[in-house]
């Protein structure tokens, strides 16, 4: 499973997603609500990693459109985590330096159901 950032993009399910995580985002009414769906997007839709048999790859734009990115996210000096939601919308991220930590999806159906979490908080 490789990805360039517009194949992946056109694909149905990620392009799902995408719409999905718009509508529920639009849900966020305070500050912290915004900030944990601006981390989610970070953290998957930018700069997300996948497994695929067993290894790790680059899925997210920014990591595609950026080689230093990209050899980071797979280097030594990055912490790549088993993505959960709550750690994912508590990491902060600094959008100017290569990243500390990462989180890597074993599949993209852990996107949905992220968002669909993130709805169910939103609309408590």
């Amino acid at each position: 499973m490789t990805y360039s950032g517009m194949c992946l993009h056109a694909d149905p399910m990620f392009a799902d997603f995408l719409q999905r995580f718009g509508a529920v985002a639009t849900r966020a009414r305070t500050e912290e609500e915004t900030e944990q769906m601006a981390r989610l997007f970070w953290f998957t839709v930018e700069f997300g990693l996948t497994r695929d048999e067993g290894d790790v790859k680059v899925y997210g734009s920014g990591l595609i459109s950026s080689s230093g990115d990209a050899a980071n996210a797979l280097g030594v000096c990055c912490d790549r985590r088993p993505f959960s939601l709550d750690a994912v919308i508590n990491q902060p991220f600094e959008i100017d330096r290569f990243q500390d930590v990462l989180f890597v999806v074993d599949e993209f159906q852990q996107l949905f159901d992220a968002v669909s979490e993130m709805e169910r908080r939103l609309d408590a």
